[in-house]
């Protein structure tokens, strides 16, 4: 009679919140210069030291997020799989806490295109 029920005590946002969040989290990193947009995200190779020297090359980066357009590449995600510090996500993924987590924000040429169209609005960057 008086016993527990389930119920879910999840917040949900309206999508215009989330969007605003999204695209001030893409502001801010624009803005320190933390936001590097690249024609493509294809790596020659699988190996994961051509990615260790590409982080190497950026300055003060200890934690990047790749973002990809479409489907994450193959070979891209085989040479980032055994290094902690490099995340990669569809640009369908992409969140503000995973955008706040990581200090460099890599993303493709697609994948902004991709958000520009979710969100019906143009990012100036």
């Amino acid at each position: 009679m008086h016993g527990p029920k389930p119920r879910s005590h999840a917040i949900k946002l309206q999508k215009k919140v989330r969007w605003l969040g999204l695209k001030i989290a893409l502001s801010a990193r624009t803005a320190e210069g933390k936001l590097l947009i690249f024609e493509d995200l294809g790596v020659p190779s699988h190996k994961t030291k051509n990615i260790v020297q590409y982080i190497r090359q950026m300055d003060d980066t200890k934690k990047v997020l790749l973002v990809d357009g479409g489907d994450i590449d193959k070979k891209l995600k085989l040479a980032t799989e055994n290094l902690h510090y490099v995340n990669v996500l569809p640009s369908i993924g992409l969140n503000v806490y995973s955008i706040l987590q990581h200090d460099t924000l890599v993303m493709s040429r697609a994948a902004i295109n991709r958000i520009v169209e979710r969100m019906h609005t143009p990012i100036n960057c």
